[in-house]
């Protein structure tokens, strides 16, 4: 089961990543609930992503609809469509595996949800520059 957990939480790392810089944040600066991660929830709630409420700064697929509604703002940084689209399937393929409250409970992962894990999250991985 760490494995799966390793893998969430890897995923979400790196969208979070990629949208913080993009929102103008060096590699080096503190992120703080109050100050960013709130306030981008916020945001995606207000134009219209689903953020559940439970685990609200860990849901994968939310951010990375976040990050491609972001990114769609702006002509200099909007996605080609079919990213777009990978990006918000690979971040709803998480979403139905992991959450991140997996650490706190005792649970035993097949694997083809270990295996569709590790696949999701090695493609933000191969494509963490592009993000």
């Amino acid at each position: 089961m760490g494995a799966v957990y390793l893998w969430g939480y890897t995923a979400e790392m790196v969208v979070k990543a990629a949208y913080f810089s993009l929102s103008g944040l060096a590699l080096n600066d503190i992120i703080t609930w109050s100050a960013h991660i709130q306030p981008a929830i916020a945001k995606g709630i207000g134009i219209g992503i689903y953020w559940p409420p439970q685990g609200k700064g860990h849901n994968v697929r939310a951010w990375a609809e976040l990050l491609v509604a972001e990114r769609a703002l702006s002509p200099a940084t909007s996605y080609q469509p079919a990213l777009a689209l990978s990006v918000q399937k690979h971040g709803q393929r998480i979403e139905s595996l992991w959450r991140e409250t997996l650490r706190y409970h005792k649970n035993q992962a097949y694997l083809f949800e270990m295996t569709q894990l590790r696949e999701a999250t090695e493609w933000f991985l191969a494509h963490t520059d592009q993000l």
